[in-house]
Formats: C-alpha cells, structure tokens, sequence
C-alpha cells in the first residue's frame, strides 16, 4: 500500500496507465523515447536542491545535473578526476595550495558567464554559519574555513579561497589533503549564483527560495523546469551550457516514488525507463527473464546503525558492543538485504583506496550475552525498551523488522520500530531524537578517510554524538597524511578503536541494484554510482544510438 503523502503521485501514474490504455503504443516510456524524455525513479521527494544544504544521495543525483563541478569522476577509475568547470589545475611542492583555471565558455542558464568569484563565494557559503549546511566539514581543510564556521572569525576573506583572476581560482589549505580533487567533484563544491539567491531570500538563508522554479539560476547541463510536491521533478536543457560530451536527452522527469513494488509497477507498465531500486524479492525473476535490464553494481559504501551514544543506557560500549555482535551479518545481507551486499566487518571497507581492514568483528550472539550480562542485564532483564527509526521504504522496514527479531531472539531485549518520512527522518537523526537508526554514506571520494570521519567529534556527520580524544587525534594525523601506507596504518587503528567502542554498527557493504530499459543508451556502472544524465541518449528497438 503506497502512502497517503504519495497519493497524487500514484494518481498520475493512474492516470498515465488510462493514457496509454486509449493509445496502446504511445506509453510514457515510448513518448519519451520520441521526446527524448527520460523517466526516472528516484525513491524520495528531494529535501532541498541547494547544493550548500543538502546531505541525501536521491537529491545528489539531480544537484549534479544542475550544477557544474570544477572536475568530474571518471567513471572508468574512481580514483581518477577529469577537468570539467576546470580546464586544468596546478598544485603547489607542498600541497598545501590549489590553482585552477576555469573555462571561459562556462554560462548561467539566464547567460551570465560563471567566474572564480561565482566559485570562491559558493566556497564559502559553505561555511556560513547562518546558512546551516549539514556538510560544512568538508571544507574544514580549508585554511580559515573551520574558525569562520564557527564564529571564531567573522571576516568571509580569512577563509582561503581567492579569485586570482576573472577565471583563476586558488584554494590554501591548513594541511595536505590527499583526497581533495575528488571532494571538488561533488555538490557542497559547485558554484551557485549569489544575485538570484539574494534577489529570492538572502544569500545565507536557509529558507530562501530561490530554489524553486522560475527563480533557479544554475549552470550544470540542465536546469529545473517544474517542481510541485509528490509529482515529477522535472529539468530541461541548459540552452547556455556547452555541448561538450553531451547526449540527447532534452528533459529528465525524475519520480518520487518511495515504495520499491510501486515504482516496480510503474517500469513493469511503461511508464518508468530506469528505477532507484528492485524489490529483493523480484531479483531471481528478473536474472531469468530480464538479465539485460537488470543492473547488480558493487558500489563503495555502507549500510550501518547509529547509536545514540547520548542515551542513558547506550553511553555503555559493552551494551553497544552487544547489540553489534548479536547481529548475523551473512545472513542479513543474504536473506534481508539480498542484492549482492557483503557483510561490513569494519567501519573501514576493504579494498576502498586499497585499504585491508585487519581490526575486524569476529565474535558473536554468545559474546553478546556475555557483554550485556557484564553491563548488568543479564538476559535482557531490567533493560529499558529501546526505539529504532528509519525512513520509510519496504528494505529499510525489512532490515527494521529483522534487527528487532535478532536483538529479541539472542539477547532478550525488545526494541519498538518508528518510522519517519524523509525529511523528518534525516532531521530526527541529526538532532538526536532517536535511540538506534538507520544509516548510510556514499562516499564523495575513494578514500576510508570519509567513512572515518563518521565518528570524529567535530563532524557534522557524527549523528551518534559520540567523542573520543584518541580517535579525533588519529584521525586528524590520517587525513593530511600523503603517505599512503602510513595511512592506513592510521586506519587500522581507527577500525581498533571503533570495533572496542561501536558508536556506529557496521552492517553490510553496498550494492546498487536497478532497472534500465533497453532504449537507454550511454548508461555506465560504476563503483561510485555517478549518474551524468547529460551523456544519455533514448533509442527505439531497432535504430542505431
């Protein structure tokens, strides 16, 4: 059953499959083929397309069709960037200083020509304290850009970004980074245009709406042409934006569709040419019958629990050491999960910048037991009922549903299941109205650095609130560290200290499992699940790409 907050949507879908019963041939799918329309399901209505503000993978894939990064991922190597926004860059002897020369071809969607100030400026707004941007940390390496986010200076120019020139741009850090080219690929580090962000509520106001159709400026390959709540988000061509590498699509219809069978429905009727996600259960269909439109890609990432480290009885690492090794890995991520996912053993994932965990979970339900025997609830007797939210989708209340049986059947605890909408979601966990939740990280780079990072006391990502001086300490040597063995040397300790610990639980590595029509054309798969829609193309069974 879809959900009353998706009933205009499931209308239209309805009301799309009337369409099509009147004109047979002519589905949203085949009309998009003609239009070069292309459909899309993207699992949730987008929180936010500031690119400044927004912390979701879903609202990721959009923000990078609208905006343009300095460079690009290659698809073919994750630890590869390519120039893009940037012709090309210089880096000083001691990496401490970054150079980039723009292009001089890059334009507004309203024709403005997009410069280093457009860059330096949005670099900046990421640290605006007034804005509350959830990714702030990222620009931390910044010199100056930690103090400034956090009053300590208040002067925008001590943060070390410069206009060197109409199209030069330079970037001072406080220490080495060895990963920043491919932060620069991702949306906190696009630029946006401060005049019709101030001219539509102010250029640090988290409410403004210069989001909104009509008011966006933006200067990606696409630019947003319709978005009304629970109905396709729709974006149209750039008619500014070089053609450089460019496909044919002319619009992209991205779908809020939350539940997997809905959105299954809808690509099973015509009316969808690639999906977010497939039900678990329709994969050994789909491997027999559609082995060409179904997509199981390992991707860098991981699934895991955060643990209220605030709450009364969870500030005790045995009780979160407990509720982390009564937990069957293999089989969740076989029978629940069921897409390709491993099981996660370590907060850091093997073979992510060539890294090889050896700090890894090891014991089971019978030192689970011991553990909480130990923190005084032998059995479960006295312990207090504990909560655990996720947003709403059938996997994730899968996944909810078989956690509670595992905690119930091996260490006599009960835990009630909550269930928020995505928005609601991601804000109950940021501010901690939660017990245990649901969790996951994309990488933006190659690098377990930022998957470390999940745990460091000063992160905006460390929704456990959990704070370890030793850790912090470790971590901050592991990021300006060029060295890679040195590093990871680093990491080792790091995995130690999380694995005695647990503020998170590691819980399954990535995969991402899709469905794409065959009139799509250009689709590649890759590590990181980059998305550039601008190369597409829709063909008809038959004609050439």
């Amino acid at each position: 059953m879809s959900s009353p907050r998706l009933a205009p949507l499931v209308l239209l879908l309805a009301g799309v499959g009337l369409l099509t019963a009147c004109q047979p041939r002519l589905s949203t799918v085949d009309r998009g083929i003609r239009e070069q329309v292309l459909h899309a399901g993207n699992g949730v209505e987008p929180s936010t397309l500031d690119p400044q503000r927004n912390s979701g993978a879903p609202e990721a894939f959009i923000i990078n069709e609208l905006f343009d990064a300095l460079v690009v991922a290659n698809p073919d190597n994750v630890n590869e960037v390519l120039p893009n926004g940037a012709e090309r860059w210089e880096i000083s002897a001691d990496g401490l200083t970054y150079t980039f020369f723009l292009r001089q071809d890059g334009r507004w969607s309203n024709g403005d020509p997009v410069t280093a100030e457009d860059y330096r400026a949005s670099f900046v707004r990421i640290v605006e304290p007034g804005l509350a941007g959830t990714l702030a940390n990222l620009a931390y390496p910044i010199a100056g850009a930690e103090d400034y986010h956090r009053g300590k200076t208040t002067d925008p120019a001590t943060v070390g970004v410069s206009a060197a020139g109409t199209f030069i741009l330079r970037i001072r850090l406080r220490a080495p980074l060895p990963p920043l080219l491919n932060y620069l690929e991702t949306y906190p580090f696009v630029a946006v245009h401060r005049a019709s962000i101030e001219a539509n509520g102010g250029w640090t106001n988290p409410a403004g709406r210069w989001t909104r159709p009509g008011k966006m400026i933006s200067n990606g390959p696409y630019r947003l042409k319709a978005w009304t709540p629970n109905h396709p988000l729709e974006l149209e061509r750039n008619p500014f934006f070089r053609e450089t590498g460019r496909g044919r699509l002319r619009e992209i219809h991205y779908y809020p569709i939350e539940s997997l069978d809905t959105e299954d429905r809808a690509y099973r009727s015509g009316q969808l040419h690639l999906t977010s996600g497939v039900p678990a259960n329709k994969l050994p269909t789909y491997r027999k019958e559609l082995p060409g439109q179904l997509h199981v890609t390992p991707r860098l990432g991981l699934h895991y629990l955060n643990v209220n480290t605030e709450h009364a009885v969870l500030r005790d690492a045995r009780v979160r050491q407990a509720l982390a090794f009564a937990i069957d890995r293999t089989q969740l991520a076989e029978k629940v999960l069921g897409r390709g996912e491993l099981p996660a053993l370590s907060l850091g994932q093997p073979g992510m910048g060539d890294y090889a965990p050896r700090h890894r979970i090891s014991a089971g339900a019978d030192e689970a037991r011991r553990l909480l025997t130990s923190a005084g609830f032998p059995g479960g007797a006295g312990f207090p009922k504990l909560s655990y939210l996720y947003n709403t989708s059938e996997r994730n209340r899968d996944v909810a549903e078989a956690l509670q049986q595992i905690w119930r059947r091996e260490l006599g605890i009960e835990v009630e299941l909550r269930n928020e909408e995505w928005k609601v979601f991601l804000d109950s966990r940021r501010t901690g109205r939660y017990d245990l939740a649901r969790a996951g990280w994309n990488p933006f780079t190659p690098e377990c650095a930022e998957l470390f990072l999940l745990c460091h006391s000063t992160s905006e990502f460390n929704d456990s609130h959990w704070k370890n001086a030793a850790y912090d300490r470790l971590y901050d040597r592991a990021a300006s560290t060029m060295d890679r063995t040195a590093r990871h040397a680093l990491y080792q300790e790091l995995d130690r200290i999380i694995l005695e610990e647990m503020p998170v639980i590691p819980l399954a590595y990535n995969t991402v499992v899709r469905l794409i029509h065959p009139a799509v054309n250009g689709w590649r798969d890759n590590l990181r699940d980059t998305r550039e829609m601008s190369t597409l193309g829709l063909t008809a069974p038959g004609q050439s790409p």
